[in-house]
């Protein structure tokens, strides 16, 4: 008799036997038991579901033919129990008869075994479906819980997304969808990385997958009808037994609320509620990081402190309501005058404060400070009525005046009270000394803004000379300043004004009308191959009507385009190369020459020097001074002849002071020379004479008492 209890302690399958014949019954039974299972004999169908349902076996042999109910019948009746949809049925026959075979398996039926039984064959065909039968009630459990889970997380109000390894999406639930504006439908089969507002990435690539952990970041991702919206997102990798990654899943969520309230929290905690500027507690956290930023690279930052003129006399006049909207248009006017690299903030009532901390020199705070006056120069305009006013202003300067950003702020404060004092509408700084050089440097400037209005400035003219011909070929035009508050004034201590200033066009304009004047009436005096060379800065250049400009100067003096030379440093053509390469190209078209002034000292790429449309190059002349005693010069200057031959470009050397240079010089091959040795700079009158006397001589045959004289300078 079968024990079921002793069965299940000895853990060993249950084989079920179903035939009306004994004899079968036993052998099947023996060779089961044999092979280490456990076996019970059922000679008809009713005990077969009568057994099954009392001792679930893992596996049946049912013979087809019985009498009563057969073996398809009592097949279709156990797939239809609870646990029999699973369970492996192997029928046995005697018949080949194939419309028995079919409906076999249309009752349920998992395999066939013909008769004559062969026992060991059977064994093994029993194990084997045995272990198909684990298998498939695994995958049966499995199923059933990815059932679940699938309901569970299609509920879950976050978005969740599988995507394999090449960022396809293969899954998505309903919230996903929802939130990105599609049905589940539409996303399968997209790239994940299309959401994001940034697309342009590259998916991650297999080796990335691999190193990938948990990954959590905020991004903006993009709706289907284009809306953007904050998300938070968090990957994971899916890995199979073996560690290689599968895909990924992420869960998404919408946090637009929230940013919203961060925005808000943020916005009453740094800000000022009047003005929408930074406040206080903002201020100082730029201010600490401006200064521990100028610490680490030994740098400056200036504070400006600015307080408002009789704003007092307004509230008591006009009432707090003209008050504040005086506050809000004066902080629309600092914020509109305002660098990149300034922050500007209200410290309460009247007062405002900037920090700067990206200056080129300390004298460059002043123009920031002009700025800021000038927002007071027109009137406000509240309620109908024109309201002046003014702010007085101090500056305070790290390192210079403290290490420390409480007291740098009394430094400024201080400061301010002086402008206060002395007389209102002022700016001063904390320092007395750089005080007066700051004072110092804005009446310069001042005096420069005059200086064309009184006729202040004139040209000197140096020439070059052709080494091959011993004839002047030209001559660079030289600024001079003639100033009514300080005398003559060379270049060095006033070009770099014009440059911060903004004033280097205006006067620029003015010097290029009168070189090309006195290029024309050279020309008109029978010089009509004397080229005129101008230095254009790097401003000049980049103002966008210097081409209309030049065109008109050309046009108004008639003069030949091809007598007037361009110089132009390498460190101004290699700022924004392609933009650069396109306004010399229209400058040749123009059929002006180009030259690279001081060449060597910059950094230019050879790469980008072949691309540039250069007639000339000057080699500066710290190169020319030790040319005939230092071999490493004289080696560099070969090397720049010989490129600029390559090239098609013809070289001058600047700075000739002795005949041993000049010699040199023309060993060397170079095409061009100019240098006191050969003239000092002169102006137009005594160079017009000089071309009368001089023009055609051979240099290498006048000494030096036979060059220009130079008391003409």
């Amino acid at each position: 008799m079968f024990d079921p209890v002793n069965t299940k302690i000895m853990d060993k399958p249950l084989i079920l036997v179903v035939d009306d014949d004994e004899l079968m019954r036993v052998l099947l039974q023996n060779a089961l038991s044999a092979a280490g299972f456990e076996a019970v004999q059922a000679e008809d169908g009713d005990s077969a579901l009568s057994l099954f349902t009392e001792l679930r076996p893992d596996l049946i042999l049912l013979d087809v033919f019985m009498p009563g109910k057969d073996g398809c019948d009592t097949c279709r009746d156990i797939r239809k129990h609870p646990e029999g949809e699973h369970t492996p049925v192997l029928m046995i026959t005697g018949s080949d008869d194939a419309e028995l075979i079919h409906r076999s398996f249309e009752a349920g039926a998992t395999d066939f075994f013909a008769k004559p039984v062969n026992p060991e064959l059977l064994v093994h065909r029993v194990r084997y479906m045995l272990r198909a039968s684990r298998n498939v009630k695994k995958l049966a459990e499995n199923q059933g819980r990815l059932e679940v889970l699938k309901v569970a997380v299609d509920s879950l109000p976050i978005g969740i997304t599988f995507s394999d390894v090449k960022g396809v999406i293969v899954y998505s639930n309903p919230a996903e969808a929802r939130m990105h504006g599609y049905t589940v439908e539409e996303l399968i089969g997209k790239e994940a990385r299309k959401f994001s507002s940034d697309s342009r990435g590259r998916p991650l690539a297999t080796e990335q997958f691999k190193k990938i952990g948990l990954w959590r970041r905020e991004c903006v991702n993009v709706r289907k009808n284009g809306e953007k919206f904050p998300a938070q997102l968090t990957s994971i990798p899916v890995r199979d037994s073996e560690a290689c990654c599968l895909g990924i899943i992420t869960t998404c969520e919408d946090i637009s609320e929230r940013k919203e309230s961060e925005e808000k929290i943020h916005q009453l905690a740094y800000y000022d509620v009047l003005t929408g500027l930074p406040n206080r507690g903002m201020f100082l956290e730029h201010l600490h990081q401006a200064l521990a930023k100028a610490q680490r690279d030994r740098g400056k930052v200036n504070l400006i402190f600015l307080d408002l003129d009789n704003f007092k006399d307004v509230n008591d006049t006009q009432g707090h309501d003209v008050g504040d909207r005086l506050l809000r248009l004066v902080a629309d006017r600092l914020s509109a005058c305002m660098r990149e690299s300034d922050v500007l903030a209200r410290l309460g009532g009247d007062e405002f404060v900037v920090v700067c901390p990206v200056v080129a020199s300390q004298e460059n705070v002043a123009s920031v400070v002009k700025r800021i006056q000038a927002i007071f120069y027109e009137p406000f305009e509240i309620e109908g009525h024109q309201i002046y006013s003014s702010a007085s202003i101090g500056i305070a300067v790290y390192p210079d005046d403290s290490l420390d950003a409480s007291a740098l702020f009394r430094c400024a404060d201080t400061a301010m009270y002086q402008a206060k004092n002395e007389g209102r509408a002022q700016f001063r700084f904390f320092s007395a000394e750089l005080n007066q050089k700051i004072l110092k440097r804005v009446a310069l400037e001042n005096s420069l803004r005059n200086g064309l209005d009184k006729k202040e400035f004139f040209l000197h003219y140096q020439p070059l000379w052709d080494l091959k011909t011993s004839k002047m070929v030209g001559v660079e035009v030289l600024l001079r300043w003639q100033s009514s508050d300080y005398g003559l004034m060379l270049p060095s201590t006033f070009i770099y004004i014009l440059e911060d200033s903004g004033l280097i066009n205006k006067i620029g304009e003015w010097l290029l009308r009168a070189a090309c004047t006195q290029a024309l009436d050279w020309t008109l005096k029978g010089h009509s191959d004397l080229k005129v060379a101008v230095n254009i800065s790097g401003k000049q250049l980049k103002h966008p009507a210097f081409l209309e400009m030049l065109a008109n100067i050309i046009q108004e003096t008639g003069v030949d385009p091809r007598n007037l030379e361009l110089e132009f440093t390498e460190s101004v053509i290699m700022d924004n190369v392609e933009n650069t390469i396109e306004i010399l190209r229209r400058l040749k078209e123009m059929g002006i020459q180009l030259s690279i002034d001081d060449f060597g000292t910059g950094y230019s790429s050879l790469n980008y020097l072949k691309h540039f449309p250069i007639d000339r190059i000057k080699i500066d002349q710290s190169f020319v001074a030790d040319v005939n005693r230092n071999n490493s010069d004289s080696a560099i200057i070969e090397a720049i002849v010989s490129m600029a031959q390559s090239l098609s470009m013809r070289v001058l050397a600047e700075g000739v002071e002795n005949s041993d240079q000049l010699h040199t010089l023309t060993l060397l091959g170079c095409d061009e020379v100019q240098g006191y040795y050969l003239a000092m700079p002169m102006q137009a009158e005594a160079l017009t004479e000089s071309l009368g006397k001089k023009h055609g001589k051979r240099v290498e045959k006048l000494p030096e008492t036979e060059w220009f004289d130079r008391r003409k300078v």
